[in-house]
């Protein structure tokens, strides 16, 4: 996968209420060149302005999340 971009401004933010984080279904926010999700946690790369929204391809933005049950 290739990296994430570093211009977050690529990134349509009005599409950001259309969209929901795919493991709990939280608001997403924009965060630098990511979606943070402020339910669990999850941080989402953004490439080349495409929000990649794969569970598995997420990072933990607080570590206290880590161990919430889903």
């Amino acid at each position: 996968m290739p990296a994430a971009s570093s211009n977050p401004a690529a990134f349509d933010p009005t599409v950001l209420a259309q969209l929901a984080c795919p493991a709990c279904l939280g608001d997403l926010r924009l965060k630098e060149a990511r979606l943070v999700c402020a339910g669990c946690g999850r941080a989402y790369p953004i490439v080349d302005g495409i929000p990649v929204l794969i569970v598995e391809r997420a990072a933990v933005e607080d570590p206290r999340m880590s161990g919430k049950l889903l």
